[in-house]
């Protein structure tokens, strides 16, 4: 197995500590959407914009449903660097125990529901008719693969808690890779498409999966997995979803958000549902750069709150902001600039190039503030207060834009003011979450001191 090396969250400069977690976890996530990117890429060099377009359209959907168990993942995050920070070795292992076998239940569980009602699904986003059958077969196939999906999540959200981010990394590397060279296989030597996709994502699950379980199984520090902690304890389970279920409705409400903008954009036809789908490519790589620094800030935050360094947790915060701004900031500004050129590496379509780029210039250039707003929502699930990020969430990224897309946008139906809900929708929610983040932060300070 691959050497750990973990970041000691209690002690030493909290700027280079945060940096060192962040890094890998951003070459992780860019890796992925990279990867991502590169399978709507060969898509449309060698099948055509309908299977791009297929395979977009799902994404949306396949963010609600898995992000709500993936998120779920945080509570296992937070609860075992909080046990670490304590130094109760035990209760770390039964929360580890707990959080596998929760992962591999949920992960079938999503599985039924995904095959089951695929183009039901579907057919209420308004996925356009020519790619319907494509999309449903795709959304079928991704769901075969949740179960692996899942075991990794919560397997490197448990390696993250000990400050080890660099294991969880090498594996989505070589996940992608796998799945890179399957896609690759598939669609130029067999002739496949969306088909080719789906299946090459689920091995690359199983391979990811399979690496998080044994990296957990064999190792001999306090993360360990142990089949004789391989059950549901009560009060493990329950810190857990109470941190992780307002955490998964709130990755699900961002998705769910996504969809109603989706819906409303696959209104302008099938190129603007392919442009927007390679839209979602790029910004979904610069989302991951933005709000990298936030899946670190999360467990140092736990575990400084579980060792009462109450100081050392406000520092947390700044240096966090910092970091975020430094990436989020630079990488978008170069997307919204470069986003004809980058829209053009997957499509030569005109029509679709300038869809994409539409809402590249208002999203990408302001992807700093939703790694911001993404950073306090870690803070607050650090410090044992996940209902405020949700909270927020569902005023300011879910429920406003039902009103901006039916009333609001009809006043003036061009995307480009479509897409601002996103920036406003996350200042706002910023500005709701630290209201709440300094009488939150003394009043623990009472409780533990």
């Amino acid at each position: 197995m691959l050497k750990a090396t973990k970041v000691d969250m209690l002690s030493g400069s909290i700027f280079k500590g945060l940096l060192s977690m962040t890094i890998p976890i951003m070459i992780m996530n860019v890796m992925q959407s990279t990867f991502s990117l590169i399978d709507m890429t060969i898509l449309g060099k060698f099948a055509n914009d309908t299977a791009v377009g297929a395979v977009g359209t799902c994404s949306t959907l396949i963010s609600l449903f898995t992000g709500l168990l993936i998120g779920v993942s945080t509570g296992a995050n937070v609860v075992v660097a909080k046990r670490l920070g304590e130094g109760d070795r035990e209760r770390a292992e039964r929360t580890v125990g707990t959080s596998i076998l929760f992962a591999i239940v949920g992960g079938i569980v999503m599985l039924i529901i995904g095959v089951l009602f695929a183009r039901e699904f579907l057919v209420l986003i308004k996925c356009p008719e020519n790619m319907l059958d494509k999309a449903a077969l795709y959304f079928k196939l991704y769901f075969l693969g949740v179960p692996f999906l899942m075991l990794y999540n919560f397997g490197a959200s448990i390696l993250r808690a000990a400050g080890d981010t660099k294991r969880p990394m090498y594996y989505l590397i070589i996940g992608g890779v796998v799945k890179l060279i399957l896609n690759f296989c598939f669609i130029t030597m067999f002739n496949m498409s969306v088909d080719g996709v789906g299946i090459a994502t689920i091995v690359s699950n199983g391979v990811m999966g399979a690496l998080a379980f044994l990296a957990l199984k064999k190792s001999d520090d306090k993360v360990s997995f142990r089949f004789d902690r391989f059950r549901f304890y009560s009060s493990e389970l329950k810190d857990i979803l109470y941190i992780g279920i307002p955490a998964g409705i709130e990755t699900a409400l961002y998705s769910l958000a996504n969809s109603v903008i989706v819906t409303a954009v696959n209104d302008f036809g099938p190129d603007a549902a392919t442009g927007v789908s390679i839209a979602n490519q790029f910004d979904g790589i610069l989302y991951q750069i933005s709000c990298a620094t936030a899946y670190a800030t999360t467990p140092y935050i736990a575990q400084n709150i579980g060792a009462k360094n109450f100081g050392r947790a406000r520092k947390t915060l700044g240096n966090s902001i910092l970091i975020t701004v430094m990436f989020g900031a630079f990488f978008g500004a170069l997307s919204a600039i470069f986003s004809a050129q980058l829209s053009s590496l997957v499509s030569s379509t005109p029509a679709v190039i300038e869809f994409s780029c539409q809402k590249m210039r208002i999203v990408s250039s302001t992807y700093f503030i939703c790694g911001i707003n993404h950073v306090m929502g870690g803070v607050l699930r650090g410090m044992g207060k996940p209902v405020v990020p949700t909270v927020a969430t569902m005023l300011f990224m879910c429920i406003m834009r039902f009103p901006w897309v039916y009333f609001i946008f009809p006043l003036c139906p061009n995307l480009t003011f479509l897409y601002l809900v996103w920036p406003i929708g996350w200042i706002l929610s910023i500005t709701t979450q630290l209201i709440a983040y300094f009488p939150t932060m003394s009043k623990l300070k009472k409780e533990l001191s």
